[in-house]
């Protein structure tokens, strides 16, 4: 079974702050993870680190035959002793008693296999972006129809990626045949912005830096794959980077971006092997250096011959060592610490990540509160909304609360019929609004999308009926909502309300959109905007931000924000959907004007 995708940092919090908090309660000293936890595992006031490290000879050969006494391993020039020890083998093919099917049948099937030790997985991230429409790609596509069909052993998982494939489409497989078909049909779209392959590129032709943004949309697709890989095992997994490098990020922009894809690889086990297709004398691009150094892999850079080079990926999995130390630095100092592992051995090959970044205190204490608390009310309360829903529902339904032009509340209910399904299309939406002061009916035509109407502040219970065009009942829902005083001094918000592109079409009139999209559940290639408005005496002085949030409430990233322009009186954000992993979501809205301040929370699950 697949332990779903996690994000690797806050993992690694989460992992420290439950040990830290089990070690204080404890009176004897704690026994040992074991080598197989997720770095880094911290106990008793010292961290165990984990280290997975690469051993070849000469000929490039796995060597098996190292002790523990062989490795030296320091931390920032600190020798550090090794206390857990153990070599990993796989070979890629199946034991004579096991008569599990080779064949894939499922993606669970295949998450179930890539779950286990005794099978090696690898993912091709084809960075169409950054290679060149002719040479590069013919080059490119020849060494990896050249590494498919002839490296990988039968029980090995291999699966392709581009910028733009969500997470949850990744199919693994052992038909190198189809894989190789596959790559045949790869492109390089270097400078090529037409036809555009998504509503996400139709966006990007709108900008002038669209190259920029490009490079930006690659990064964070490896960081999504990174962490999806993480959530597949524990183990060690490999990505193979197909690029020309990333030549339009900015020094500063590119040493951020590229130190948290790093960071993400190492904390999910991941190695990052970057092949340039280019051959001799391109002028290689310091990120393909770096990502393989960074993660303890290889860069085949500078090669006319990247079939052969290519072997080293399957190589190097088949045989490594898992390397476990205390570290006497702080657990919890938020600063990156330098590894380096060398063998007493002449004439070897050692590979291994460079560091690890630990949590700051400020991380370890939240996630301790979350450990001891658990999340925060109005964290859990509104992850909650997002399973709320049953599957034989026939339209999301959305309610929220706006400021009609008289300052009074009004309560807005849209719908969505669900995908697939023909009941909800037809008919009518009738609501019956329980309040202190009475019930209120009101109904409207299901075509129509959208029914407002006015309400006092306070509780109100809702009852929904949904019929067809017969009359007949096809759907009920009852929920509770509480109706803010909009029109108070204090600052205020309005629902946040979800605007939802996904096409071309749609996008270009997402400045005009008035209905709301009421699903929770997006694609990593939809446009996705969340309106609000600020009501209150300082509306117009209030500083407003916005923030991604794990499905915990830890802080993942900080949103920008739109101020209210022409036609458009909401402040807004476009939610980067096609940088987010597979998983639940939070946006975190707050508004602040002195000692006043007003806050919201927008769940969101990317499918």
């Amino acid at each position: 079974m697949t332990r779903g995708t996690r994000v690797g940092a806050a993992s690694a919090i989460a992992v420290l702050a439950s040990h830290l908090i089990l070690s204080a309660r404890q009176t004897q000293t704690p026994s040992q993870p074991p080598p197989e936890q997720p770095p880094p595992v911290f106990r008793a006031g010292a961290a165990l680190v984990r280290v997975d490290v690469t051993v070849t000879n000469r000929h490039g050969e796995p060597v098996t035959d190292l002790s523990a006494s062989d490795f030296e391993v320091s931390e920032d020039n600190v020798p550090q002793s090794v206390e857990t020890f153990k070599l990993v083998s796989a070979d890629g093919r199946q034991a004579e008693d096991d008569d599990t099917s080779l064949e894939i049948r499922s993606p669970e099937h295949a998450a179930a296999e890539a779950a286990r030790d005794d099978v090696r997985v690898f993912l091709i991230f084809w960075d169409e972006y950054h290679i060149g429409r002719f040479a590069s790609a013919i080059q490119a596509r020849r060494a990896l129809t050249d590494f498919v069909t002839s490296a990988f052993g039968p029980t090995d998982l291999v699966a392709l990626m581009d910028p733009l494939l969500p997470t949850d489409a990744i199919r693994w497989t052992r038909n190198r045949t189809d894989l190789s078909q596959a790559i045949q049909k790869l492109e390089g779209r270097y400078r090529v912005y037409m036809p555009v392959r998504s509503v996400l590129e139709e966006a990007q032709l709108y900008r002038r830096d669209v190259e920029r943004l490009r490079s930006e949309v690659t990064v964070s697709a490896m960081k999504s794959a990174a962490s999806y890989l993480g959530g597949l095992r524990e183990g060690r997994k490999a990505i193979v980077f197909v690029s020309e490098g990333l030549p339009w990020l900015d020094r500063n922009d590119e040493a951020s971006l590229i130190q948290d894809l790093v960071r993400t690889a190492n904390d999910n086990n991941t190695a990052i092997y970057t092949l340039d297709p280019r051959g001799l004398g391109a002028g290689v691009a310091d990120v393909m250096w770096t990502l393989a150094a960074s993660t303890g892999a290889s860069a085949f850079v500078n090669t006319n011959s990247p079939e052969k080079a290519l072997r080293q990926v399957v190589v190097d999995a088949s045989a490594f060592y898992l390397l476990g130390y205390a570290s006497t630095k702080s657990p919890a100092d938020g600063k990156f610490h330098q590894i380096k592992v060398r063998v007493k051995r002449s004439g070897i090959d050692v590979r291994a990540r460079k560091g690890y970044w630990a949590p700051s205190t400020t991380d370890v204490d939240r996630a301790a509160r979350e450990a001891v608390d658990g999340r925060p009310p109005q964290v859990s309360s509104a992850i909650a909304t997002l399973s709320a829903t049953r599957p034989e529902r026939v339209l999301d339904l959305w309610a929220g609360a706006t400021r009609a032009a008289d300052g009074s509340a009004a309560l807005t209910l849209t719908w969505t019929p669900r995908a697939g399904r023909t009941a909800g299309q037809t008919g009518s939406l009738a609501v019956t609004a329980h309040t202190a002061d009475g019930d209120d009916t009101f109904e409207a035509p299901l075509a129509s999308r959208r029914l407002s109407f006015a309400v006092r502040p306070g509780e109100v219970r809702l009852k929904v009926v949904v019929k067809d065009e017969r009359g007949d009942t096809v759907d009920e829902d009852t929920r509770q909502i509480s109706i803010p005083d909009l029109a108070q001094p204090a600052l205020t918000l309005s629902s946040p309300a979800a605007i939802l592109a996904r096409n071309a079409a749609e996008l270009r009139a997402v400045a005009a959109a008035s209905v709301p999209f009421a699903g929770r559940e997006f694609s990593r290639t939809d446009r996705l905007f969340v309106r609000f408005e600020v009501y209150g005496d300082a509306a117009a002085d209030a500083v407003v931000t916005a923030r991604l949030l794990s499905r915990s409430g830890g802080q993942l990233r900080t949103l920008t924000v739109q101020a209210p322009r022409n036609g458009l009186d909401a402040y807004e954000i476009d939610v980067p959907l096609g940088s987010l992993a597979r998983g639940d979501f939070l946006i975190a809205i707050a508004a602040e004007a002195g000692d006043d301040r007003a806050e919201a929370l927008f769940p969101l699950r990317v499918i």
